[in-house]
């Protein structure tokens, strides 16, 4: 009897060490709710990628970049999804850029038809509703530059993106710059009246990179974590790109929203190929990206630190072989 209790002790405890020795690392991501910022991710994780690489995926949404970054430095996430806007935050030090995810094409300003304001030119001295430091944020100073004028030139109101629909009657408000689907709705409620000023096409030459970052100090203590994750997502970058429409159908729980209005909003962004990617990260053009992001949001931008410093893209060079 106590041989036999003995073995079945000893039993338990080997398959107890086994699971724990074969147990998934954890790892806290965040995602946003669009169609650029949760597509990716719900693909890697539909697909099985992250099971192949042995990660259990603790997924957080957030709608914005700045208070998600804060986040990420108080060590509540190790990797996140960030539009263009935010990214003065990486250059400045906070965390570490460590993957394209796709070009955005969601940006607009918006202004009333009957507002008087024919052109970007005329947003000088008006009253524009917009979430500083994110990705509307960008496009209203790259608007205002190339027309020579500069924020201080307008009047900002900082309201937070997923707000700016809700105040469309405001008559003080001369105009709006966010990002989609806020802006869609936004358009929807001043029906024939809104008029789009600009969005992402308007200066081609600027490209509007939405990236994942990670904590700087969790991904230098854990490489072989971090190498892990990024392959994961890569594959799941590639297959989206490959089935865009099915990265749609996974996403659509964690976006909020259904695949048809997901899907609708392909042409509003540009999810690379394997091929892309390789051309991005070997001939040097995702770091020029930055290298112009950054140069456009050098009012918010602390610190000297340089592309090189902040962009670890050997993750995803080592994950494209």
């Amino acid at each position: 009897m106590k041989k036999n209790l003995l073995a079945l002790l000893l039993c338990l405890l080997l398959a107890a060490t086994a699971a724990t020795a074969f147990a998934a690392d954890s790892i806290n991501v965040i995602y946003h709710p669009t169609i650029g910022g949760a597509t990716a991710i719900a693909a890697a994780i539909s697909q099985g990628y992250f099971e192949e690489e042995d990660l259990k995926v603790n997924l957080q949404m957030y709608t914005s970049g700045p208070p998600e970054i804060a986040a990420m430095v108080a060590g509540q996430a190790e990797f996140g999804f960030i539009g263009s806007g935010a990214a003065w935050l990486a250059f400045s030090g906070q965390v570490d850029i460590v993957a394209l995810d796709n070009l955005a094409l969601t940006e607009q300003i918006i202004t009333r038809a009957d507002s008087g304001i024919e052109s970007l030119a005329d947003l000088a001295g008006k009253t524009i509703a917009v979430q500083e430091g994110a990705a509307g944020y960008t496009l209203l100073i790259v608007c205002l530059r190339e027309n020579g004028l500069t924020p201080a030139d307008v009047k900002i109101l900082n309201i937070a993106n997923d707000n700016i629909p809700s105040t469309y009657n405001d008559k003080s408000i001369d105009a709006w710059a966010g990002w989609k689907p806020a802006m869609n709705s936004l358009a929807t409620v001043l029906g024939e009246n809104a008029k789009v000023l600009a969005d992402n096409t308007t200066y081609p030459e600027y490209a509007f990179p939405s990236t994942w970052v990670a904590n700087k100090e969790y991904i230098e203590k854990n490489p072989e974590i971090t190498q892990r994750f990024v392959r994961a997502l890569t594959k799941g970058q590639i297959y989206r790109a490959e089935h865009p429409e099915e990265a749609c159908a996974s996403a659509s729980t964690y976006a909020q929203q259904s695949t048809a209005d997901l899907t609708a909003q392909l042409p509003d962004v540009i999810f690379p190929t394997a091929e892309e990617f390789k051309t991005y990260y070997t001939e040097g053009s995702f770091k020029a990206m930055l290298a112009n992001l950054k140069a456009t949001q050098a009012e918010k931008v602390t610190g000297d630190l340089t592309i090189d410093d902040i962009c670890k893209d050997e993750f995803v060079k080592n994950a494209i072989q």
